[in-house]
C-alpha cells in the first residue's frame, strides 16, 4: 500500500510528465509551422486583389525551401511537381507557385514584414526553456556572425544600396546591398537557431550591428 510520501512523488512525476508532453507539442513541428503560417497571413499583401496565389502561400512555399534545405528554387520546384500533396498538407499550403512566380510574389516584399515570426519562434522556445542547453558559458550564449552581399550592380540602385567609390576619381563604380546574419550556436549541438538577418543600409560598426541584431530578437 502506497504511502503519502509515494503518492506525492508518484503525483509530481505525473505532472512533470504532462508538463513534458505539453511542452513537446508546444514545439513540435506543426505547432511551429501553424505559427509561422499565422504570421505570415498577417503581413498585407503589396499586389492588387486580382490573385490567384495567396501571399501567405507564397511565403509558407519561400519557408518550405529552406526548411527542406532545397539547393534552389529550382530544386524546390522539381520537388514540387513530384510530390505537391505532401506539401500542401505538412505545411499547410493550398497552391504552391512555380519558382518563377514564387521570386515575383517575394521580390517586392519587405523584409521587416518577416520579423515578427523570427520573434515568435524565439518566444516559443523561450517559453519551453529549448533555449537553455544551448547556454554556454556562465549564462551566456554563443551568437555567431556573418555577413554577405546579396545584391550588386553598376546601374541599378536605390537609396538603401552602399556606395563603392574610386578613391581616385570619386566616381561611384558600384552599388551594393549587405546583410548581416546571427545564430545562437553551441559547439556540442548541431542544432542553431537563427535570428532575424539585419540588411545593412550604411557602413555601422560591428558592435553597433551586433547590439542592433539582438534588441530586435527581443534579447
Amino acid at each position: 500500500m502506497l504511502n503519502n510520501r509515494s503518492l506525492n512523488r508518484k503525483h509530481q512525476m505525473e505532472l512533470n510528465r504532462k508538463t513534458k508532453i505539453k511542452l513537446r507539442q508546444h514545439l513540435n513541428a506543426d505547432s511551429l509551422f501553424a505559427s509561422i503560417r499565422c504570421g505570415f497571413e498577417q503581413i498585407q499583401d503589396h499586389r492588387n486583389s486580382n490573385t490567384t496565389i495567396l501571399l501567405a502561400d507564397a511565403l509558407m512555399s519561400g519557408f518550405t525551401v529552406f526548411s527542406l534545405k532545397d539547393p534552389s528554387l529550382l530544386a524546390f520546384d522539381q520537388r514540387r511537381t513530384r510530390c505537391s500533396h505532401n506539401l500542401m498538407t505538412v505545411y499547410n499550403i493550398e497552391h504552391i507557385p512555380c519558382d518563377t512566380a514564387l521570386r515575383e510574389i517575394l521580390d517586392d516584399l519587405d523584409p521587416v514584414d518577416l520579423r515578427p515570426m523570427f520573434k515568435t519562434v524565439f518566444q516559443k522556445l523561450q517559453r519551453g526553456k529549448a533555449l537553455e542547453k544551448l547556454m554556454f558559458m556562465e549564462g551566456c550564449y554563443l551568437l555567431n556572425l556573418d555577413g554577405t552581399g546579396y545584391f550588386s550592380s553598376t546601374t541599378r540602385h536605390s537609396k538603401a544600396c552602399n556606395k563603392k567609390v574610386d578613391s581616385e576619381t570619386g566616381e561611384v563604380t558600384s552599388y551594393y546591398m549587405q546583410m548581416l546574419g546571427a545564430a545562437i550556436v553551441h559547439p556540442d549541438y548541431k542544432e542553431v537557431i537563427p535570428l532575424c538577418p539585419n540588411r545593412l543600409t550604411n557602413r555601422m560598426v560591428s558592435k553597433k550591428m551586433t547590439v542592433s541584431v539582438m534588441q530586435q530578437n527581443g534579447f
